[in-house]
């Protein structure tokens, strides 16, 4: 037990003698960096709070995914245009998806990676995805414009696609329409959810126009981004993989 001891107090005695004798500024860049870590831990955890605006009408689960789903989504858009400027990124995404003349310049994997496709998964599981989006039903009833065709032509039977679209009676969209302070951005929402067939570019336009790189500051906005804009792609996409 002697042994023990005295191995345990020569130990004592180096750590006070190094203590001691190190120099002030080596403790100051230690407690500098010590505090520049919690600084930017505290930061990251505070950031992607982006939905937590929506938390008085969505479920905690509800919003976790969003905010889990609008942080991947930043990630990749910032690897994408290698920018750490998320805003800008969010920005110039919308616009390209806006735009008909641009061809995009995004892979299939930007869409179609495990990641996002594991985040949906977890949407629907957990429920998350039936308030957020509805099956796209085409109107039987709904009149088609006649067309002149050559005698015997046969029409192509159509191929069926699975499409969601934003569910207009859904509690997202509710709760975004309470708690977003965007006038234009709720009308676009309300229009896409009201005519889910028009084409992803003229939404995407239309809410280009209804925003600005500052309104990307808005966590909020990133998300309704990220869910109108690219989760809907990937589900489209995946569940119509041929």
């Amino acid at each position: 037990s002697f042994g023990k001891s005295s191995h345990t107090n020569t130990q004592h005695f180096i750590y006070i003698n190094v203590a001691h004798n190190m120099k002030k500024p080596m403790i100051n860049k230690i407690l500098l960096l010590v505090l520049t870590i919690s600084f930017l831990s505290c930061k990251s955890q505070t950031d992607v709070n982006y939905a937590d605006k929506l938390k008085s009408c969505l479920s905690n689960e509800d919003v976790n995914l969003l905010n889990k789903a609008t942080f991947h989504f930043e990630k990749l858009l910032s690897e994408h245009y290698q920018n750490s400027d998320n805003s800008e990124n969010f920005n110039s995404y919308l616009t390209e998806i806006g735009s008909i003349q641009t061809e995009m310049n995004f892979t299939a994997d930007f869409y179609l990676n495990s990641s996002s496709i594991e985040i949906l998964d977890e949407m629907e599981k957990s429920g998350t995805f039936g308030k957020i989006w509805t099956e796209f039903i085409e109107d039987p009833n709904e009149e088609e414009i006649p067309i002149a065709v050559p005698p015997g032509y046969e029409e192509p039977e159509k191929e069926k696609i699975d499409l969601y679209i934003l569910n207009s009676n859904g509690l997202y969209l509710e709760c975004i329409n309470k708690k977003s302070d965007n006038k234009e951005v709720k009308e676009v929402l309300n229009s896409q959810s009201e005519y889910g067939d028009i084409s992803p570019s003229i939404i995407a336009g239309a809410m280009k126009n209804a925003m600005k790189k500052t309104d990307f500051d808005n966590g909020l906005n990133k998300t309704i981004v990220a869910i109108g804009f690219y989760y809907n792609i990937v589900d489209l996409l995946n569940r119509n993989q041929r």
